[in-house]
């Protein structure tokens, strides 16, 4: 018997039969009312009281979210269904309603219930545009760091290149490699560095390099001009969701993907591209990008279709027009069937225009 502002009383019956157990609710009056999920403990499923009375048995699904511990059992979202977890373990798509009320959603490998109907797993890090790239540790062929001590090694260049590989020795990451080693000079003028991660031991790598070297008439470097990370347990590139499910080895183990992603100075991803592990990367796509990250993250510019460095850029819609006339040289309005004055070119700052690279105007 329970009473708060009204008379309440809640009434629960249990039972057994040979083959199950069983759990009844009877409200009298107006239902008790519980203003945050709750966990129960017990052998048996036992009745929680939400917003209405409710039952639940092994398997009945019921309209609120409730942890029940005893088994240990878990309790899943839309639809609710009290579920078997051994060792409190849920692996399957999980959806964790704790005992304060909070939800985690998706994200997941596997939840771990503990008391208090909290999960003691991290969620798996997604990759997105913006989102701050994880640390984790590196064992590399030019020694031993953290990724975000990488990212910091050089004030020159802040911006850092991570490219993955689905194994050493193997021949399209040697051309990918190789064109690395020798664009390392570009990627500097522009402040990135480079940095690989391949799924084999730094001994694997250092004799791999000798052949990259080699290829590109480089071998009296003795080095690339970048690490290369040993990631032969395949966590980091699982960590960072580099994997190509479609692509598998002969044990039939997914393959990692060719991932190249562009992280900025404050270690947020700026691009990632991911190409199939049966596809070179093209470098100068890369480049083209990269170039226009760097001259429209603070100007309110944006870039065309097919832009290339030294072309016209277009004016963000967050800009007016008179604003632009006074910030750019050259704007340029194209008319449009609508009427709406919404695609603006300019000169591309800092670079001497090209007569044949100015837009085509509509009539």
């Amino acid at each position: 018997l329970k009473a708060n502002a009204m008379a309440q009383v809640v009434c629960v019956c249990f039972g057994s039969s040979s083959s199950k157990s069983f759990a009844m609710a009877f409200a009298f009056s107006q239902p008790r009312m519980v203003s945050q999920p709750q966990m129960v403990t017990g052998s048996q499923p036992q009745m929680v009281v939400g917003s209405r009375p409710q039952m639940m048995t092994g398997g009945v699904t019921y309209s609120q979210p409730r942890l029940v511990q005893g088994s240990p059992q878990f309790v899943s979202s839309g639809p609710q269904v009290i579920r078997q977890a051994p060792g409190g373990l849920f692996q399957s798509q999980p959806r964790i309603v704790s005992g304060s009320g909070r939800t985690v959603v998706g994200g997941i490998s596997s939840a771990r219930i503990v008391q208090g109907g909290t999960q003691a797993s991290k969620p798996q890090w997604v990759m997105r545009l913006g989102a701050t790239v994880p640390d984790f540790q590196c064992e590399t062929t030019q020694g031993n760091f953290s990724f975000h001590e990488f990212c910091d090694s050089d004030p020159a260049r802040p911006w850092t290149v991570l490219v993955s590989h689905p194994a050493d020795y193997t021949p399209v990451c040697t051309t990918e490699l190789g064109r690395c080693d020798t664009l390392s000079g570009a990627f500097a003028e522009r402040g990135i560095k480079l940095i690989g991660v391949s799924c084999d031991s730094v001994d694997d790598h250092l004799g791999w390099t000798q052949d990259i070297l080699y290829r590109e008439q480089r071998e009296d470097q003795g080095q690339l001009t970048f690490p290369i990370i040993a990631d032969k347990d395949r966590s980091i590139v699982t960590t960072l969701g580099m994997l190509d499910p479609l692509e598998k080895n002969a044990a039939g183990i997914a393959m990692p993907a060719r991932a190249l992603v562009v992280v900025d100075a404050e270690k947020k991803v700026r691009l990632s591209i991911l190409y199939p592990a049966t596809t070179g990367r093209s470098f100068e796509e890369v480049f083209r990008v990269i170039d226009s990250l760097q001259l429209t993250s603070d100007l309110q510019l944006a870039t065309p279709v097919d832009w290339i460095p030294g072309q016209p850029c277009i004016v963000a819609p967050s800009v007016s027009t008179e604003d632009a006339s006074q910030r750019f040289s050259n704007l340029q309005i194209e008319s449009l069937p609508s009427g709406k004055e919404y695609i603006r070119f300019v000169d591309c700052p800092g670079a001497e225009q090209d007569p044949a690279n100015q837009p085509d105007q509509a009539e």
